[in-house]
């Protein structure tokens, strides 16, 4: 299957077979985890045809596309992320986009949510899950498409591999991540835990029953709260870092972060980035960062605040919880 995509590829720009980007690459870092998604990506670089991007990528991964389709169908769903912005922290001098701009474009055709011209500030949920498994972009932690292909996630959680990957059995990648994360990230927000609630009612019966039957009491989160204000605003950067309740046989991560911003009088808290980290971030994050007020602080996991919201300064209070109010 992945030789045919390579030869419709090669037939559509008329180049000979072996100049179309093999994969797995080890001159850049990669292994048959990164397969397909990285030859795709390579093989589509500056394509914009949606019959030919359509095609490629139907071809390589079968059912893929129909996840997009079925997530903008989901009410509610995309409502539950907020934005980042698509150049990694690494990669700021350089300006190199994590995701390709042709695949976003693509991609939110049906979805229709937010992005600048430039596709620099766009929609998390949309960056972080089927944008970063198609990304290219190689950081100091490896390659985005880790967190979805190595089913550590799964494997911390004690639940059936697949459910957070490209090709989830049911559900869809988005739909299975941001229930889950965002049961934990929004248990002391009302508004967006009914709406977690609600989305997990209407969608139990297509949903993986390892996530709907998930004990999520048997988890013992820990939230980092950065808060500052502005004229207008009062905003709170949550991150919350959930250790893994099983032994990880697939890399050395041992617990789940889970990013997430609420920006109080413009609505509900909202989901930004889900990824396992190991122990020493963990403890880095715990304590080795100052805690208490009038401290400077920064955006973080490539987050972004909506347009409307640019503040000069954000000085503000880092806290330590275990569990919200």
């Amino acid at each position: 299957m992945f030789q045919a995509l390579i030869s419709l590829v090669a037939s559509f720009f008329g180049v000979q077979e072996s100049a179309v980007a093999a994969c797995p690459n080890p001159a850049l870092h990669e292994t048959r985890e990164d397969c397909p998604w990285a030859a795709i990506t390579r093989n589509l670089e500056g394509v914009s045809d949606p019959d030919l991007i359509t095609k490629v990528i139907e071809d390589a991964v079968p059912g893929f596309l129909s996840q997009l389709d079925q997530d903008a169908k989901t009410k509610g769903l995309l409502d539950l992320w907020g934005l980042s912005r698509n150049i990694d922290e690494s990669n700021l001098a350089s300006g190199k986009k994590t995701v390709p701009p042709n695949l976003i474009q693509f991609f939110n055709r049906n979805w229709n949510v937010p992005y600048d011209s430039q596709f620099v500030i766009g929609h998390a949920g949309l960056n972080h899950t089927y944008g970063y498994l198609f990304s290219i972009l190689e950081t100091p932690y490896g390659y985005k498409r880790a967190r979805y292909v190595r089913h550590e996630i799964e494997a911390g959680f004690g639940i059936k591999e697949g459910i957070f990957s490209g090709h989830p059995e049911k559900g869809t990648l988005l739909l299975n991540l941001t229930l889950f994360a965002g049961k934990i990230a929004f248990r002391g927000d009302l508004n967006a835990k009914a709406q977690i609630d609600a989305l997990f009612k209407s969608k139990k019966k297509s949903l993986p029953k390892d996530l709907t039957r998930f004990d999520f009491k048997s988890i013992h989160p820990k939230r980092v709260v950065e808060a500052f204000k502005t004229e207008t605003d009062e905003i709170e950067m949550r991150t919350d870092l959930v250790p893994f309740v099983r032994y990880n046989p697939y890399g050395k991560n041992t617990a789940l972060l889970i990013h997430s911003i609420l920006i109080k009088n413009k609505g509900d808290a909202r989901l930004i980035t889900v990824f396992p980290v190991e122990a020493p971030f963990v403890e880095r994050l715990l304590t080795k960062e100052p805690m208490g007020e009038s401290l400077q602080l920064k955006l973080r996991y490539n987050a972004a605040l909506p347009f409307a919201v640019s503040p000069e300064k954000m000085i503000g209070k880092r806290t330590l919880s275990n569990e919200p109010k």
